[in-house]
């Protein structure tokens, strides 16, 4: 029989256990302030709750590992994967891959920069998809707007100011209008 106690296993439960230390904690602050460290508490909880139970049950955790295509219902076998009976080795990631994700960070960072949050974000959710996912654009777009549109109105619940971008005001409070704070 497989012992199930591991390092990763007691980190796991050291995680769960300051995650509910921290949602104890938050229950002593004034209500305005409770929201953010319940949100963020109770998800990270149940994440936990599900990774100390798939190390019991490894099937459980069998649906939390998909990738990109089959989340899009691209059933095609993924080449670099080859898998043996009970483990899957990965191949080295190539140079250009890992030189391609750090340009999509901080072209990211960059575009936020300039033109602001709102207007990047569904636009590089669509090139990701498109590029990297091969999803159809429409899809895509879609998905973009959706995520960038729940973040938004998340953050906009949570009174925090989304920043617009260091060109010249073009939609108020959307597109521009930012000012650099002070260094």
């Amino acid at each position: 029989m497989k012992s199930h106690l591991n390092g990763a296993f007691v980190w796991t439960v050291l995680l769960g256990l300051f995650v509910l230390f921290m949602i104890y904690t938050a229950q002593h602050f004034p209500d305005l302030l409770q929201f953010t460290p319940n949100l963020a508490g109770y998800g990270t909880l149940v994440m936990i709750a599900i990774l100390i139970i798939g190390n019991f049950y490894p099937s459980i955790l069998s649906w939390t590992e998909t990738t990109l295509q089959d989340l899009w219902g691209d059933t095609k076998p993924d080449n670099d994967l080859v898998e043996l009976e009970d483990e899957t080795l990965e191949k080295a990631v190539s140079w250009p891959d890992v030189i391609r994700a750090i340009s999509y960070a901080l072209g990211f960072l960059i575009f936020v920069f300039v033109l602001g949050f709102s207007a990047v974000t569904p636009v590089y959710i669509t090139l990701y998809l498109v590029t990297e996912a091969r999803v159809h654009f429409i899809w895509a777009a879609l998905t973009g707007v959706f995520v960038t549109a729940t973040i938004v109105t998340g953050m906009g619940l949570l009174s925090v100011e989304i920043w617009a971008g260091l060109i010249p005001e073009i939609i108020p409070d959307y597109l521009g209008g930012s000012i650099l704070p002070p260094v």
